[in-house]
């Protein structure tokens, strides 16, 4: 193993959020002489980093283009440490309390999900939920390490619990079919309470543990980390890019960091590796400008981390590294769309976060949240704005990547006109297509993630991977992946 003070290349493939908290935590975790002897440059394809993560502002509205906050509870911390640690605390706004009320369709119409003994005894489905949740309380854990989440929850709880509960919060997240959607991948937690208490019910009326107190880094849980963790969802004055452009002003900040963007990987070519030495590279990335067509400069690297989406990541390596390939053609995307309906006027009666939809109901978007509503601190100074951002796509509806922008804007104000009674035309409008926007979790996710680590270790030792293909799909998830692997690589620099 070369020492801590020799000299190292690392190449971070990605530049949003996975790719520039890798960056911005391997400079933290790295010891002195490590650190000064470590090169990283952050490879992007867009012309602006931040990934997903990006916040536009037209026409006077604020409106999120990927991710429009964060859920602070459980791995959430280590983005709350993260937000400390870049001095955004004063920037950082949690989600109005009057819009935390949801609200599911059903049969066509805008239903709250109860919040209260009063409001559950008033719910059409109460009856339906309550005799699936004593159900439950009798019924054996399952013996089998994956299952679908419809067929978890069938089993555990009812079909009706399935289809109008569980299937439009899988489609609002994952944009997935429950029906092929792996249970211990996207819902680890209610799997975990199931093995560990016997049943779900049984362990919340229980109450479950309390929280750890330390993060991953080993440090204390600050009192703002402890005191924000307990909020639904959190975000910033000024949108998420507030997060995004920090965390690039600190990797730009660094002399020994390069944030190169308009850098398209095209091939990762994996030469002769060492056994950990650092005195030759280990990879050569090829890359060129999506739009110019222009070359770039081969860079040599000793680690390379990927944080870009498995379905990019697998033509990248398919000539150096096959079955590696292979492996991560294994992970299939979907689609989104988001189609931005904004007001200068309030035109939504509703208070709450939005509403999803069931698969059941056969509509063409999957749902809208009231932007408006979840945080009224990002409408313009000084006017009454209704935002809402409405979502399409996904596993039930493919097509939408290709449909025209006028065809999205329509299906998405048809959606608001019956659903909402919103007839009136607005201000500003906006559709957009997220190609390959959410990494599909299926059933046997965990194996098909066990091949393609082992071909990584195998085939192309010093390539690290992060990102939402792999290890969690939300903003948490890939913030905590991105420490967990810079903590590994500083633990093996020095050791």
């Amino acid at each position: 193993m070369a020492g801590a003070g020799a000299a190292r290349d690392v190449v971070v493939l990605g530049g949003g959020i996975s790719g520039l908290t890798l960056a911005y935590f391997l400079r933290q975790a790295l010891p002195k002489a490590a650190a000064d002897a470590t090169r990283i440059r952050v490879l992007d394809a867009s012309s602006e980093s931040g990934g997903w993560v990006r916040t536009a502002r037209r026409e006077g509205f604020l409106f999120e283009e990927g991710p429009r906050g964060f859920r602070p509870s459980r791995n959430g911390a280590e983005m709350l440490r993260l937000v400390e640690q870049l001095q955004l605390q004063s920037k950082m706004q949690a989600v109005d309390p009057a819009a935390q009320a949801r609200y599911i369709l059903r049969d066509g119409r805008v239903e709250k999900v109860p919040g209260s003994l009063l409001e559950m005894a008033r719910w059409p489905l109460t009856l339906a939920v309550a005799r699936a949740a004593l159900r439950e309380l009798f019924v054996k854990p399952g013996t089998l390490e994956d299952e679908s989440v419809y067929n978890w929850t069938t089993r555990r709880f009812s079909p009706v619990v399935a289809e109008r509960l569980l299937d439009p919060m899988a489609s609002g997240i994952f944009g997935g079919d429950i029906r092929k959607l792996s249970m211990r991948a996207c819902f680890p937690m209610l799997m975990d309470l199931e093995r560990e208490h016997g049943s779900v019910v049984k362990s919340m009326l229980l109450g479950g543990a309390g929280g750890q107190d330390t993060l991953l880094d080993g440090t204390k849980k600050s009192d703002f980390v402890k005191k924000h963790e307990k909020s639904v969802s959190v975000s910033f004055a000024d949108g998420m890019s507030t997060l995004m452009d920090a965390l690039a002003d600190r990797v730009t900040a660094d002399p020994m960091a390069d944030l190169l963007l308009n850098t398209k990987v095209t091939r990762l070519a994996v030469h002769g590796h060492n056994n950990g030495s650092t005195k030759g590279p280990s990879f050569v990335v090829e890359s060129k400008d999506p739009m110019s067509g222009e070359i770039r400069e081969p860079i040599k690297a000793s680690h390379v981390f990927s944080t870009i989406p498995a379905c990019y990541l697998a033509p990248a390596v398919k000539d150096s590294a096959p079955g590696l390939a292979e492996a991560l053609d294994e992970i299939k995307f979907v689609d989104m769309g988001m189609v931005h309906v904004g007001y200068n006027e309030k035109v939504l009666s509703t208070e709450g976060f939005g509403y999803l939809i069931p698969t059941a109901e056969h509509e063409k978007v999957l749902g809208v949240v009231f932007d408006s509503n979840t945080f009224p601190v990002q409408n313009a100074e000084g006017k009454m704005q209704t935002r809402l951002s409405v979502m399409s796509g996904g596993a039930h509806f493919r097509e939408v990547a290709s449909l025209p922008e006028g065809e999205l804007e329509r299906n998405a104000l048809d959606a608001l006109k019956r659903h909402l009674g919103i007839t009136r035309k607005p201000d500003y409008v906006r559709a957009m297509a997220l190609t390959n926007g959410i990494p599909q979790y299926h059933v046997g996710f965990g194996q098909t993630l066990q091949r393609i680590e082992k071909q990584a270790a195998r085939s192309a030792p010093g390539l690290f991977l992060g990102g939402n293909s792999f290890y969690g799909i939300g903003l948490a998830d890939c913030v905590t992946q991105s420490k967990q692997l810079a903590l590994k690589f500083a633990k093996s620099v020095s050791s």
